[in-house]
């Protein structure tokens, strides 16, 4: 069915270089779109490989009132409520093996459970994340970074995704070998990033757990993405859409390219797909 004529219930948005231009803000023009598909009764969803509590100024600024996927689909967190609603984390073997692995190393690498985002001390982007702290008003979420606790690996951490920046080669075996059959590991093309995350529990599985139980379809649903995480999700829309900076991979399933993550990629995709439908 031509795409004018099917109801869009749903919008599922990635963050980094999706929504978020290249100075990590949501452009003007796409504000107005999602202000204006909210009006209509179209839900909107935040659906990112971040921790929540580095998402959740942006949920508010945009004016969401419903849950979003954090932690490439492990966490489902109501940010109005303040309340994590499920976490599926890497089995704690996997995990704890992974951490000290890249203590062991040196490697650069951060990850997240439902307390905090904590990063090695070396790594090199966290006043990225500092910055995004610095911006929050009272009214937001305050995330938590830091390094490991004392006595962490001690116990039985829950921990949602971990991601190495720059990783080695040697330790790209390691995670290899650590993850296994059971550990979904995402290594980009570049070799910049690996990431393993929850078993089962990636962004199109918790899309999927949103259609059900608020009752629409995910045929009807449009996502934007742009790189490997995304793939879940884009495959799980029907209306999968990626901006022009995506990654091959990502393009390879898009319905639509659109516009890049700097020039309102969300208002072009919606403007050529529904026409007026959603237009001022």
């Amino acid at each position: 069915m031509d795409a004018n004529r099917r109801k869009l219930e749903a919008v599922f948005l990635d963050l980094d270089g999706s929504l978020l231009n290249s100075r990590r803000q949501v452009g003007e023009r796409d504000r107005r779109t999602i202000a204006r598909l909210q009006q209509a009764g179209v839900r909107v969803y935040i659906a990112t490989g971040r921790h929540y509590e580095l998402s959740a100024r942006h949920h508010r600024e945009l004016g969401l009132t419903g849950p979003m996927l954090a932690s490439d689909g492990a966490v489902l967190y109501h940010p109005v409520q303040r309340r994590v609603l499920y976490r599926h984390p890497i089995p704690p073997a996997v995990s704890r093996a992974a951490i000290q692995a890249a203590m062991d190393a040196g490697e650069e690498f951060y990850f997240h459970d439902t307390a905090a985002a904590y990063f090695s001390p070396n790594f090199g982007r966290i006043q990225v994340w500092r910055d995004y702290a610095a911006g929050c008003g009272p009214e937001d979420l305050r995330p938590a970074l830091g390094q490991l606790p004392p006595g962490y690996l001690a116990g039985e951490p829950e921990v949602m995704t971990f991601m190495a920046h720059r990783p080695s080669p040697a330790f790209v075996e390691t995670l290899k070998r650590l993850c296994g059959e059971t550990v979904p590991l995402y290594l980009s093309r570049d070799g910049m990033v690996a990431i393993a995350t929850a078993p089962g529990w990636d962004k199109g599985r918790g899309a999927a757990f949103l259609a059900e139980q608020e009752g629409f379809s995910l045929e009807n649903a449009l996502a934007l993405g742009d790189t490997g995480n995304d793939l879940p999700l884009l495959r799980a829309a029907g209306w999968p859409v990626v901006p022009e900076n995506g990654s091959p991979e990502a393009k390879a399933l898009a319905r639509m390219i659109t516009a890049d993550n700097d020039h309102e990629p969300l208002s072009a995709a919606v403007e050529t797909l529904f026409g007026d439908t959603y237009s001022p």
